[in-house]
């Protein structure tokens, strides 16, 4: 018997390109339903999810073009040539999440609050895979922009973008990327 958790953490893939076809409010609210099950210190839960479905992605992606402080980042020369891109990709996607954590003025809790927004990221990314959903952790600077977090309905004063998670059917699942063998990554004490 396979481990249902085992596989679905070898199965995951970072899915890039998608098929276009919409993902309904519900599983994307259930997806987030599992994201909003990680761990945290303190029980701070300083994840907070901004679910965009197709119609807003279609919004987001006329405010991306029109603001010019987005498409400058982080490199003008390089920006709208990034952003371009971006905005031929985004039609494709079934949803996306924007990520951010509340931040805290302790270094220390601020750290343990990061830590733990990136296990409901972790969370969200299994979560697609094990409903045979494509996810991608997105870093790109203009979906991380503190302008387009705003535009989410973030504060950027009080929360920092950790991620874009783009959702949607695969056009084509990558194969696995080559992995160091655990020896050269742990050591026992």
């Amino acid at each position: 018997m396979t481990d249902p958790i085992a596989a679905t953490i070898r199965a995951r893939r970072t899915v890039k390109d998608f098929t276009g076809e919409a993902l309904s409010r519900a599983a994307v609210e259930a997806l987030l339903d599992l994201a909003n099950q990680a761990p945290t210190h303190r029980l701070t839960q300083p994840w907070r999810f901004y679910a965009l479905d197709q119609a807003a992605i279609a919004r987001l992606a006329i405010y991306l073009q029109a603001e010019p402080a987005i498409a400058a980042v982080p490199d003008p020369a390089k920006g709208a040539a990034k952003l371009a891109k971006l905005l031929e990709r985004l039609p494709t996607l079934g949803a996306m999440v924007l990520i951010t954590w509340v931040r805290d003025p302790a270094p220390a809790i601020d750290l343990e609050d990061h830590a733990a927004a990136s296990a409901a990221v972790q969370n969200l990314l299994l979560a697609a895979t094990a409903a045979d959903i494509g996810s991608f952790w997105s870093t790109n600077p203009a979906l991380s922009h503190p302008l387009t977090a705003r535009w989410c309905g973030a504060d950027p004063a009080a929360e920092t973008t950790l991620a874009v998670v783009w959702l949607g059917r695969a056009a084509k699942t990558p194969a696995a990327p080559p992995r160091k063998p655990l020896a050269e990554r742990m050591r026992w004490v």
